[in-house]
């Protein structure tokens, strides 16, 4: 059900915004801060890749990452994000993505609702930073803020 609900919520963003021209961007996931917990021994260490689609405001991704907890995981999101200033190298973006994720102790490893702020800081034309801030869901996930590289082949 909540694979459907992503898929619906990208296909409703990508529906919305067919007149703009997509741009596609390579995302490397390096790094995430968490909050401290004695509730299990989370990992800072969490490389990953994915694919982002760029439409107007527009975003989808997806994309396999090691997760906090030490698994092997995917994810896919839509969202969307508001330019809140213009820099040298591009716009500043602030905005969110709602989706899923799964290999987490919640659920047996099954499919964990995602949900997160995201800050796109551009540092040249076709190079940005990605912080994503993923609130804390008792029991699913936990205070994380993730860093990111992305960029635009296309």
């Amino acid at each position: 059900m909540l694979f459907r609900a992503a898929f619906t919520l990208g296909s409703i963003a990508l529906a919305a915004t067919a007149a703009a021209a997509p741009s596609w961007h390579l995302n490397v996931q390096t790094y995430s801060f968490h909050e401290h917990t004695t509730e299990t021994e989370l990992h800072n260490t969490t490389p990953g890749l994915g694919l982002i689609r760029r439409q107007a405001n527009w975003l989808a991704g997806a994309g396999v990452f090691r997760n906090s907890v030490g698994r092997w995981a995917g994810y896919g999101y839509g969202g969307y994000q508001f330019p809140i200033a213009q820099l040298p190298a591009g716009a500043l973006r602030l905005g969110g993505i709602a989706g899923v994720t799964h290999h987490y102790e919640f659920n047996d490893g099954g499919p964990v609702p995602l949900g997160a702020a995201v800050l796109t800081v551009p540092i040249m034309r076709r190079l940005s930073i990605d912080l994503v801030g993923i609130p804390r869901i008792e029991g699913a996930t936990y205070n994380t803020l993730n860093l990111s590289l992305s960029w635009q082949f296309w």
